[in-house]
């Protein structure tokens, strides 16, 4: 078995000239450019970062009084946060779009327009909860897209029976008149 190293012009360093004197900046193997795939993973990793901040500042969405909305309207621009009021009696106008009412906290009232339908609890003197922004067209509009009902301790004590049927898995109770009438 022949065991000296290769040289003359077929081996790996071409002409022969310089083969058996391996150097530090000609390792064994071809040197492979590690440049596109370092570039590549530094962009993948700024989308990857970029697209988590987004998601976390989206579900960070900041709750506001009225009065310190209307207070805070220049620093919160177009940005969308939360607004906490109660709806103002006599101010509730349906329209193609949704409803326009306002809202008030702490003395303080502001117009809103809701687009789409409002919930079914939804009335004067109601506290709600709105999702939205300012128009950002120099009125102090809030645009909503979300309204949540508040409830209060009242609200459970005038409707136990409708909390029950919703605990229930929204099954009705037959009374036992109409059991006894149906049953014969």
């Amino acid at each position: 078995m022949e065991l000296t190293p290769r040289t003359g012009p077929d081996s790996e360093g071409g002409d022969g000239a310089d083969v058996g004197t391996r150097t530090a900046d000609r390792p064994g193997r071809p040197r492979r450019r590690r440049g596109p795939a370092i570039v590549l993973l530094v962009v993948v990793l700024g989308v990857g970062g970029y697209v988590v901040l987004q998601a976390l500042g989206s579900a960070a969405t900041f709750y506001r009084n009225v009065d310190e909305a209307v207070d805070q309207q220049q620093s919160l621009g177009t940005k969308r946060f939360r607004l906490q009021g109660t709806v103002v009696p006599g101010t509730i106008e349906r329209t193609g779009e949704g409803v326009d009412f306002e809202v008030t906290y702490n003395g303080v009232e502001l117009a809103v327009q809701h687009r789409g339908d409002p919930p079914e609890m939804f009335e004067a003197n109601e506290p709600v909860l709105l999702e939205g922004h300012f128009l950002g067209d120099g009125t102090t509009t809030y645009d909503s897209d979300l309204i949540i009902v508040k409830h209060d301790e009242n609200y459970v004590s005038d409707n136990e029976d409708r909390l029950k049927v919703a605990d229930e898995g929204g099954k009705v109770p037959v009374d036992d008149a109409t059991s006894e009438a149906g049953g014969s």
